[in-house]
This record gives structure tokens, sequence and C-alpha cells, in this order.
């Protein structure tokens, strides 16, 4: 049975087909129950199966010719059922046949969750927040 480490290195090879376009294999990481979201840099919070799915194929369809230079892990936890992992993100992909690629870094944290006999991301939560920075840019306007 695959364990957590598998599943954290199959999500690491998916997200290179991410940046090239085919959300597809990120898509397959989310867990199909109803409590699935995602939190990512460009949206609302997502809940639900079709809701993520949506969410994470529309970025992915302005990237192409991108790759991962790397992850930074800050921590993780495991138990028989749960896992996390917090870490930063980085990579690069062009943006909508940018000429130039454009680098990203994003804090994102992830809880796994097994369901049979694999580990299916039950959360992710993905923001460009990396460095400090004044508390004002974090008070935005209200919603």
């Amino acid at each position: 049975m695959p364990g957590f480490d598998d599943a954290l290195a199959l999500f690491n090879l998916a997200l290179n087909d991410y940046l090239n376009g085919d959300p597809r294999p990120v898509q397959a990481a989310f867990s199909r129950h109803d409590d699935v979201t995602l939190c990512n840099p460009v949206g609302p919070p997502r809940r639900g199966r079709a809701a993520v799915e949506r969410a994470a194929a529309e970025p992915s369809s302005h990237f192409s010719d991108g790759k991962i230079s790397g992850f930074d892990e800050v921590s993780r936890f495991v138990t028989g059922d749960l896992g996390y992992v917090v870490r930063i993100e980085r990579g690069e992909a062009h943006l909508d046949g940018s000429p130039e690629p454009v680098p990203y870094s994003l804090r994102v944290t992830m809880i796994f969750r097994r369901e049979g006999d694999a580990w299916k991301i039950v959360h992710r939560h993905a923001d460009p927040i990396t460095t400090p920075r004044p508390l004002a840019t974090a008070m935005g306007e209200p919603d």
C-alpha cells in the first residue's frame, strides 16, 4: 500500500503536468468526497469535488513550459489515516504565452487522508506569502 511519502511524491510529479497546462494529475490527487476543499491563490475557497476540479483547472490553462524548481518543507505530521505538510513550492512557467518564464513561490499547506488504499488531498491552501510583510498588507478591502 502506498504511503504518505509516495502520495506526496506523486503530487510533486503532477505539479509538472499542471505547469504545462494539464491539471488532470493534480485533480486526481484530490479526494472525491464532498468535504474536499481548495484555497488557491487566485480565488475564494472552494468545497466539493466539482468546485475543486474547476478551481484547480482554470489556472493551469494559462501555464506552459513550466517546471518545479524545489520544495522547502517547513513541517509535516502523519498518523495512520491523516497527514499534513507545510512547505514553500517554487517553480516557473510561461503565463499566457509570455516570452519569458514567470517564477513563483507559494506557501502551501496540504492535508491528506487515507481513502481506501490511497492517500488523497482533502485540503490545500496556497498563497504567495513567503517572506515577512507589513501587517497593513494583510488588511485588504472587506468583501
